[in-house]
């Protein structure tokens, strides 16, 4: 081998030293970051961990289709509630609270105007909320 071989090998062999090292420090770095913003399942509250139960238990969850969108409702009171009102109903609820749409857009697919929309939404909620309430006080 060559002085002028010998040189670059040794310079590759340099370079891949740092980048190993430098390689080496951002990954502990990681860790010790990626440890000061996670927290154990220990370590959460009641509280905590209920809500965590909610987002994450999606294998409980009644699933509504709307215009193409599979909306999943993990709390069965509500779902129970749901099936109870007629279809356009249940549809304009989920398209408004869990697609996002507005009224004017969902009167735009049902072929009417925003108003009834509005008002029919709205009476939907209104029987929920009277379904919600005779299954929690037992009317």
């Amino acid at each position: 081998m060559t002085d002028k071989e010998d040189k670059t090998v040794r310079q590759f062999v340099l370079f891949c030293r740092t980048a190993l090292m430098y390689e080496k420090k951002n990954y502990y770095n990681e860790q010790r970051n990626r440890a000061e913003r996670e927290t154990h399942m220990e370590m959460l509250s009641l509280r905590q961990s209920e809500m965590i139960e909610k987002i994450f238990d999606t294998y409980h969850a009644d699933y509504f289709s709307v215009m193409g969108y599979e909306i999943g409702i993990i709390d069965g009171d509500l779902a129970q509630a749901l099936r109870e009102l007629p279809d356009k109903k249940i549809q304009i609820v989920l398209l408004y609270y869990f697609v996002g749409l507005s009224d004017r857009e969902i009167g735009e697919i049902y072929g009417t105007g925003r108003s009834t929309i509005c008002d029919q939404r709205n009476n939907a909620i209104k029987k929920l909320r009277l379904l919600m309430e005779e299954m929690y006080h037992g009317k």
